[in-house]
């Protein structure tokens, strides 16, 4: 025992003295940054600043310049080809018309009589108009070959501006590069057309040769670009620099952590140890500490002040809390379901038809009933409101009636009404989109603080906190409990275990409608073929990672708010890192088996 004290106190005070450094050298930081400019900082972050260029230049705009040059290379060379095969269809087509052969009886007839001495009127016309035809084919054919080589040109310009960029990039002096527009000449006859691709010929022999020369400048500084990276390192006294004096916030939010730790290190770490084996909530709240230091990592600390630190930071969380909270709201309800020992997999299912019965009566368009019987405004707006907890709970009281009366499986019923009810919203609004009214959005979307939109996560807290009140000091809260430690032994005691279950499916379909409604209000409709897709999985899995048993009997409302922030704070973190997003669900399904394991294990 005296060696386990021993070892914290040296821990808390390792821990106690790494927290001074670390703000020592944040202070120093503030001193050394960017807001003061001094000279070795300025130096660091200009050596920084050349490294990475040249590393931008090896992996990325010299090898793009060597493609686009290959690029540019292949369309000179397609632009010449194309230039020389409109020079020999121009020459066969005026050969055409000088010998008369052009393959129209009555235009070589014409042109045969035109050069007779005294040809009539309708001749020359009909010859006219054939010298005219040329001009135009003529014209058609110049027209063609200058935009391929105009193509061509554009190419090359590109490529060659990429391997300007590559040469900056790596600090080397840029050669020059590059083509001129080819000339546009305006056409009068079939022979200044030919003259014209004369000219455009020599052109695009000339762009040819230029791109050839670019190709052989983007791979020489594609080979000089990897050699001076593979050469470019950082100095250890400009990288100690550098990151002293960017990431001074860094330092000192590291510093706050280990201070915290040395703290419960010396003073209490067998309480902390013991809270955290003995109270499920408060090991839940210690991961979401853990998740939301994680984040605050990956978020960086690349800031010019605190308060822009920290604002940045506000504005994330923010978003995190509003696009979870038709989730959180879920969850709540959830969470009382398997306290019970049920399950609901309907709920997402029961969101897109709620959310489909709201927006058909919102309908402004011409297809709206209440809108065509002259229901506008505040009155739609209730009655739309009204219509959505309804159906909310119908939809709650057909599942409780089936799994309670029914005798049926949770998991069964509610797999089954999940499709039910999807398929039903999918049919009745196959080809009609109901229009929602845009001044419904105010109901989630009204600016309050600062321009953010809270009003969601207002409605999932003010949710939280009713939930909370019923399962904490209610009687209907503790005949939940009840019912899901010991069924048979409630069933003894008097509760009514059949009516218990219902009206907590009930609630659960009308807390689903209010995230409905305002998923609805938010996103001004949802498609009912994807609204509330997963959102059963995240519930449950909020549920879970919160603390309550999937056995049934224990759980906290206090525990799933944590848990759908953990779990919203993951799925931002996989977004912050990079993870694809094909993957969400993988991390999804991963917690939930972990958290299912740790209750198995608490239990034994």
């Amino acid at each position: 025992m005296k060696a386990h004290k021993k070892a914290h106190f040296i821990c808390g005070i390792c821990c106690v003295a790494l927290a001074l450094l670390l703000a020592g050298v944040a202070v120093f930081g503030h001193i050394l940054g960017p807001r003061n400019s001094k000279s070795m900082y300025l130096n660091a972050l200009a050596a920084k600043n050349r490294i990475d260029s040249v590393n931008r230049s090896a992996s990325k705009t010299a090898p793009s310049a060597v493609k686009k040059a290959s690029s540019a290379v292949s369309a000179a060379k397609s632009a010449s080809e194309d230039v020389k095969k409109a020079h020999s269809q121009l020459e066969k087509l005026i050969s055409e018309y000088d010998t008369a052969s052009t393959g129209d009886t009555l235009t070589n007839t014409a042109l045969k009589m035109a050069e007779q001495a005294e040809p009539d009127e309708a001749v020359t016309a009909l010859a006219d108009a054939a010298h005219q035809q040329l001009l135009i084919e003529a014209e058609s054919i110049y027209d063609t070959a200058y935009k391929s080589a105009q193509s061509a040109q554009s190419k090359l310009k590109t490529a060659a501006d990429g391997v300007i960029s590559a040469y900056t990039d790596a600090g080397i002096a840029a050669p020059e590069l590059g083509a001129d527009k080819p000339k546009k000449h305006a056409v009068s006859s079939p022979q200044e057309a030919l003259a014209a691709l004369d000219e455009l010929a020599s052109y695009t022999e000339t762009l040819a040769a230029e791109a050839e020369a670019v190709s052989l400048e983007a791979d020489s500084i594609s080979s000089s670009a990897a050699e001076l990276s593979r050469g470019a390192k950082l100095s250890f006294k400009d990288t100690l620099i550098y990151a002293v004096g960017t990431f001074p916030i860094g330092f000192t939010f590291t510093a706050i952590l280990c201070a915290a730790a040395g703290m419960i290190l010396l003073f209490c770490p067998g309480k902390f140890v013991a809270l955290w084996k003995n109270h499920p909530l408060f090991s839940t709240f210690m991961a979401l500490i853990i998740m939301m230091v994680i984040q605050i990592y990956a978020l960086g600390f690349k800031y010019a002040s605190y308060s822009d630190w920290g604002g940045n930071w506000l504005v994330n969380a923010l978003n995190v809390l509003r696009s979870n909270s038709s989730v959180g709201m879920i969850a709540l309800g959830m969470t009382f379901v398997i306290i019970t020992g049920g399950i609901d997999l309907a709920v997402g299912s029961n969101l897109a038809g709620v959310a489909t019965v709201v927006m058909v009566c919102l309908d402004i368009s011409k297809g709206g009933f209440l809108t065509g019987a002259g229901i506008t405004g505040t009155p739609n707006y209730l009655i739309a409101i009204g219509a959505g907890l309804i159906c909310g709970a119908l939809l709650g009281f057909i599942t409780g009636l089936g799994i309670t009366k029914g005798r049926i499986p949770p998991f069964i019923f509610t797999l089954g009404i999940m499709n039910i009810v999807r398929s039903a919203a999918q049919y009745f609004t196959k080809g009609y989109k109901p229009e929602v009214p845009k001044e419904f959005q105010l109901l989630a979307n009204k600016d309050i603080i600062g321009g953010q939109m809270l009003l969601p996560i207002i409605y999932w807290l003010i949710l939280a906190a009713i939930m909370y009140v019923i399962s904490e000091h209610t009687a209907f809260g503790r005949h939940i409990y009840a019912v899901g430690s010991n069924e048979r032994a409630s069933r003894l005691s008097g509760i009514n275990v059949d009516r218990t279950k219902l009206m907590v499916y009930v609630l659960m379909g009308v807390i689903v409608a209010v995230a409905a409604i305002t998923s609805v209000a938010r996103l001004r409709g949802v498609d009912v073929a994807s609204a509330g897709s997963g959102y059963e999985m995240n519930a449950i899995a909020a549920v879970v990672v919160g603390g309550t048993s999937m056995a049934g009997g224990r759980g906290k409302i206090l525990g799933t708010v944590f848990g759908v922030l953990i779990i919203g704070i993951m799925n931002n973190l996989l977004v912050l890192v990079g993870i694809d997003a094909f993957l969400t669900d993988a991390f999804t399904g991963a917690i939930i088996i972990f958290a299912v394991l740790i209750q198995k294990k608490e239990t034994r």
